[in-house]
């Protein structure tokens, strides 16, 4: 893949872009884009990579969104026949019903997928020209314009199998929340925060966990809900930095 470290490098098919400290508008630019039709996004939990492939997506078509896991099986993202009325009918999985919507794909913990499921997603992230699936009722299905894949995970490419690798045009480390994505919270821990996403992973706190503490504090207080969402050592811990953190700010 040719290599997209430089920002002043537009976007394009089979561009790969690994930055730490992401440059935003070049991600958000690639997400939209009718010409990057596979991206991977990686990076420490809770950053929020869900949630930018959720609000910068080619959604005219809708959005379908998949948490994988070890125990997840290919038939579940296919489809399956399903009991109706007294006969069995087939019923498209999601990806197949986001190939033909022409949607967007989101796979999330790609990586905590079976091989089962690595050798079903080969030939749905091939090129728009060559991809498509045969389905048990010997259908073939190619996906219709505007289909693109997301997927995400904690840990770099270089984890997939070199063939699943292959297969992403785009690639982008993201290690701190959308702007947008901290919008979302009060303006007294937008800050606060912000500043702890430079942390080391054992201290720093998710975006799901401000979000969470922020939508608390409104019903418990700040100090209970660090207790609520955090546990007792911790939440201790973070009532008394935010507390810090607040006065450095103010």
């Amino acid at each position: 893949m040719a290599d997209t470290t430089k920002r002043s490098r537009k976007p394009a098919p089979n561009a790969e872009s690994r930055s730490a400290d992401p440059d935003w508008p070049l991600v958000i630019r690639s997400l939209e884009s009718p010409i990057i039709d596979r991206i991977y996004l990686f990076g420490p939990p809770g950053v929020g990579k869900t949630w930018v492939a959720y609000h910068h997506a080619r959604n005219q078509n809708g959005l379908y969104a998949v948490t994988l896991t070890s125990d997840t099986p290919s038939s579940e993202l296919r489809g399956n026949y399903m009991p109706r009325g007294g006969e069995f009918v087939w019923v498209d999985g999601p990806v197949v019903r986001a190939m033909r919507d022409g949607a967007r794909l989101v796979l999330n913990e790609i990586l905590h997928a079976p091989d089962d499921v690595f050798r079903f997603l080969h030939p749905i992230l091939e090129q728009p020209s060559t991809a498509r699936i045969t389905l048990p009722t010997s259908e073939t299905v190619c996906p219709a314009p505007g289909f693109s894949v997301v997927a995400t995970d904690n840990s770099p490419p270089e984890a997939m199998p070199a063939a699943l690798r292959d297969r992403f045009d785009a690639v982008f480390e993201i290690r701190e929340p959308h702007p947008d994505a901290l919008a979302l919270l009060s303006s007294p821990l937008r800050e606060v925060a912000r500043r702890s996403f430079a942390l080391d992973e054992e201290r720093r706190v998710s975006l799901r966990g401000w979000l969470a503490l922020d939508r608390l504090q409104q019903e418990f207080g700040l100090e209970d809900a660090c207790l609520v969402v955090f546990g007792a050592e911790r939440g201790s811990q973070l009532y008394d930095a935010i507390q810090l953190g607040k006065e450095e700010v103010e």
